[in-house]
């Protein structure tokens, strides 16, 4: 067992191993050389799970939640705000992209499309990108999640299989079945007439001109660029599944259907996610029962 020193965590003798492992290693490798070890003695700062459970949602709970954190530390600790797009915010970017004229393919609205989806969805960006999403996979007004992409030691797109608390089939609304049709629609257009328009073998939905995948890192990028040009504060592309969550909540959907289209494998999840959320349209309802009510 040995000791490994990542920002955010401190050397302690807790071993962690499996997916915690995985974590933790590849936040030490940007640091330092890969750890040759089958565990790793670090304990996470509560602080630090945070992001690792409701940002990033590579750990389904928070494994640092029960210890003691000496008094000194305490104040330190906060819990990181989640970001997303306001309605009026989220139509402001939309609004802007529906128009924005891509300077190679005008026509060809991709990030337009893709934003529209991910705000539709809540999927994360490995499921819903071209990176994971086929034609195929839509049925209807039905989308089956059942893969995710990754990249190999050599940047080639891998799939693997989500696993059983993410794989799921959700309903979409009208308006994106509309938009999803119309962008299908323009894709064949540009893979029939032009020469320069590559098709994409596979049958992904969000493919590049090229025919390939996107890049997590090419769209973040991109969607930061077009968020400043929009006058909308970029939120991370991780943004649009929280933007999905809080407009569900805000709507009236209950937790428990959150959950389970967000692909959460316990609720304990989205509740903890969504608290600041819940709590306010919690404190908005109780007034409406209390103005109600009055005598």
């Amino acid at each position: 067992m040995i000791s490994v020193a990542v920002p955010g965590f401190s050397r302690c003798p807790f071993a962690i191993t499996g997916k915690l492992l995985y974590f933790f290693a590849n936040l030490a490798s940007e640091a330092s050389p890969s750890p040759k070890a089958e565990s790793v003695a670090v304990v996470p700062s509560p602080s630090g799970n945070d992001h690792a459970v409701h940002e990033l949602e590579v750990l389904e709970k928070n494994p640092a939640d029960k210890l003691k954190v000496p008094v000194q530390d305490a104040v330190a600790i906060k819990k990181e705000k989640v970001k997303y797009f306001s309605l009026q915010e989220l139509n402001q970017l939309l609004d802007f992209m529906k128009t924005y004229k891509h300077q190679r393919f005008p026509e060809y609205q991709l990030y337009y499309m893709l934003m529209f989806f991910l705000s539709k969805t809540g999927l994360r960006i490995s499921e819903a990108l071209a990176l994971a999403l086929r034609w195929e996979d839509i049925d209807v007004d039905k989308i089956t999640i059942d893969k995710q992409t990754s990249r190999d030691d050599n940047n080639k797109v891998k799939l693997t299989t989500l696993k059983n608390s993410s794989y799921r089939t959700i309903k979409i609304d009208p308006d994106l079945i509309r938009e999803l049709k119309k962008f299908k629609l323009k894709q064949n257009e540009l893979i029939l007439g032009n020469e320069r328009f590559r098709k994409n073998e596979e049958g992904i939905i969000f493919q590049n001109y090229n025919g390939h995948y996107l890049t997590p890192s090419i769209i973040r990028e991109t969607i930061r660029g077009y968020c400043k040009k929009a006058g909308v504060e970029y939120k991370g592309t991780h943004g649009f599944r929280h933007t999905h969550a809080v407009l569900l909540l805000e709507s009236g959907a209950s937790l428990k259907y959150v959950s389970n289209r967000l692909g959460h494998k316990i609720i304990k999840t989205t509740a903890d996610t969504y608290l600041d959320i819940t709590e306010k349209i919690e404190e908005d309802e109780l007034q409406k029962f209390a103005s109600y009510t009055k005598r």
